[in-house]
């Protein structure tokens, strides 16, 4: 993420949230680990496009997800595709990952699947601030000088 053409507010902000400890250790307690791969997508992305980013890994990814309008993001925990998780219906041609993400709000591990995988797999919230619903930097406990 050094490369300057891809620095955007979205890249900036997650390289500073990586950056502190406080938040490193809180990203740790929703399953984030070092060096895990960072996926950037925008809400009205499509599921299948994201998950094609997704499955090139071969591992659990940290999905951050912003929307342009609102300068929000969301960070997401998704795992690979396993046996161990419900086998569910794929989800349908055309669905956004917005979409994807808050179609089960009150769950707090989502199980699903895109058509080309056998199995499903599992994405969960990581809230950004424990403390509010907000879910974009500016708002956190954790610092950001944006």
């Amino acid at each position: 993420m050094n490369t300057p053409e891809l620095q955007t507010p979205a890249t900036q902000r997650i390289q500073e949230l990586l950056g502190c400890p406080e938040a490193r250790r809180h990203l740790s307690s929703y399953g984030w680990i070092e060096g895990m791969p960072v996926v950037f997508a925008h809400a009205a992305e499509r599921v299948e496009d994201i998950m094609g980013l997704v499955s090139v890994h071969g591992r659990a990814v940290l999905l951050v997800l912003s929307d342009d309008q609102t300068e929000n993001l969301q960070l997401w925990h998704i795992t690979v595709p396993s046996p161990i998780f419900t086998r569910v219906e794929p989800t349908t041609p055309g669905m956004m990952i917005q979409e994807l993400c808050t179609r089960h709000p009150e769950s707090r591990i989502i199980p699903f699947r895109v058509a080309y995988w056998s199995h499903s797999a599992a994405i969960h919230e990581i809230p950004l601030d424990p403390y509010t619903d907000r879910n974009d930097l500016r708002g956190s406990v954790f610092p950001y000088h944006g």
